[in-house]
């Protein structure tokens, strides 16, 4: 997949995160997972998204990925309905760095097998 395209989808997937996080909790689905898998899978998509859109500069996902998922959690302070919580803020964050992880690794062993 393109890099230019890989940037839109996280793009657009970081989008949809923001208007599920701060918009009426009626638009919110539900899943089977339990509240706080939810919060990590739906992070780490977005983690591995980015990791891959933007490879050329390894620290800026992490790093604005958690400052990403602090600003929403700051951000439901004033949304009606919507609450902060800090452990929503730590399962986001560890779940953006998760899918920021897994691009790492497979990017690492991929190079790896394509060295031999």
């Amino acid at each position: 997949m393109s890099t230019g395209l890989t940037r839109a989808i996280a793009w657009l997937y970081a989008a949809a995160l923001v208007f599920l996080t701060l918009g009426s909790p009626r638009y919110r689905f539900e899943t089977v997972l339990p509240h706080n898998l939810e919060h990590l899978v739906a992070f780490s998509i977005s983690g591995l998204l980015f990791s891959i859109g933007y490879r050329s500069r390894p620290l800026l996902a992490p790093l604005a990925g958690v400052g990403f998922v602090a600003a929403l959690e700051v951000l439901q302070i004033w949304v009606a309905g919507r609450h902060a919580r800090w452990i929503d803020f730590a399962m986001d964050a560890l779940g953006f760095c998760i899918g920021v992880g897994v691009d790492l690794i497979v990017s690492r062993v991929r190079d790896q097998l394509t060295a031999q």
